[in-house]
């Protein structure tokens, strides 16, 4: 069937309001989205737990719907309320200490540097990389690898210039020399296409509040079995341990193998009735017709900053991309453009200095065509 775009601009009603470009930060809710968080709220105003059948079957819809966007199966998905807790939970359930060695680039959004820079103080050493523009360069990478190396951390999309790394080369130089591949793919997951499993990826977290539509206060932590064997739990609870039916004591301490080692306690209700609608909605579009969608606007807004002088830093003709648009204008700082296009209402950010524009699959082309005539009329 084709792809019908109006069947489904109804269903973000940011559109009345806003052009949203800035989804790589965070995403404004579909109607569903807010509705399924809505009606969590209610049931538990009215009814208190007497719905949590139902929400249990939301929270297997996140497993199986985020399995299916990760490539990897339903027991290896773990909820966890954020990016930088999943990496923290890796980083710290590791048992890394002096003399090991973790590769992340120079270049890395905070969240995937902070889990990896902490372990210093138990006498890791974090290799700080080159990654000019946000690109990671497999050559480079493998140059500051050695034989204490125990960890490759990398965003699969750089956040502030939307390179994409190429992580099935980063997986093979990984897996030839034994070393873990985590990825933070916040800036990837729910418009690229992934498949941990085929890839040797060994770890995939994201946040829902970006490309996934979702919340925030939610995400995804994806991790193979060998590596949830290898990794202690630094938070434990009444949820990630082996319990007896109908019993809540607890005599002595077995972690749960699959992904719920990672969820010690109650979960964000409302986060997870969120995310279950986000997946749900971006399945029904259609994973491929999202991808499809999301580069068309992507090299469509390219070519109207370029038509317009700026400097577009992201990837070009011929080189893969994701939703992230950036852009220098040749003779206005990046913050006094996103405070004019605001008074326009349109949405989008600064990264590193740099405009950075981000749209998903409901922006339509003649949204973009708007932006070029307000571009001329602003004096940008």
């Amino acid at each position: 069937m084709e792809f019908d775009l109006g069947h489904w601009l109804p269903e973000f009603p940011v559109r009345e309001e806003h052009l949203y470009l800035d989804h790589a930060a965070v995403s404004p809710l579909p109607r569903p989205v807010a509705a399924a968080m809505r009606q969590r709220i209610e049931e538990k105003e009215r009814s208190g737990h007497l719905s949590w059948d139902r929400w249990m079957g939301e929270v297997l819809t996140c497993r199986h719907l985020g399995a299916r966007l990760v490539g990897c199966t339903e027991e290896d998905i773990s909820l966890v309320p954020s990016t930088s807790q999943g990496l923290s939970f890796i980083a710290e359930g590791l048992g890394l200490g002096a003399g090991d060695e973790v590769l992340v680039g120079s270049e890395e959004f905070a969240a995937n540097a902070a889990p990896w820079l902490n372990l210093q103080r138990l006498g890791v050493r974090v290799i700080r990389y080159p990654q000019p523009g946000g690109r990671v360069d497999p050559g480079e990478v493998a140059r500051h690898m050695g034989s204490s190396t125990r960890v490759l951390a990398v965003s699969w999309v750089a956040f502030h210039t939307g390179w994409i790394a190429p992580l099935a080369q980063l997986a093979g130089l990984c897996r030839d020399r034994g070393i873990l591949l985590v990825v933070d793919a916040i800036q990837g997951l729910g418009i690229l296409p992934m498949d941990m499993r085929r890839l040797g990826v060994d770890a995939v977290v994201a946040a829902a509040h970006t490309w996934l539509l979702g919340p925030e206060g939610i995400a995804l932590l994806a991790t193979m079995p060998e590596l949830r064997d290898r990794l202690r739990p630094v938070v434990t609870g009444w949820r990630n341990v082996e319990v007896a039916p109908m019993d809540h004591t607890l005599a002595r301490l077995e972690l749960l193998a699959d992904g719920r080692r990672f969820e010690p306690g109650s979960f964000n209700g409302v986060g997870v009735s969120g995310l279950a609608a986000a997946l749900d909605l971006l399945v029904s579009v259609g994973l491929d017709v999202v991808q499809a969608r999301v580069e068309f606007l992507h090299r469509l807004l390219a070519r109207v900053l370029i038509a317009h002088g700026w400097e577009v830093l992201s990837p070009g003709p011929g080189q893969p991309v994701a939703g992230i648009v950036a852009a220098r204008h040749p003779s206005i700082p990046a913050r006094d453009v996103v405070s004019r296009l605001a008074e326009r209402h349109i949405v989008c950010t600064v990264r590193q200095g740099l405009v950075r524009l981000s749209p998903h699959f409901y922006v339509t082309r003649g949204e973009i065509e708007a932006f070029d005539r307000i571009l001329a009329k602003a004096g940008l």
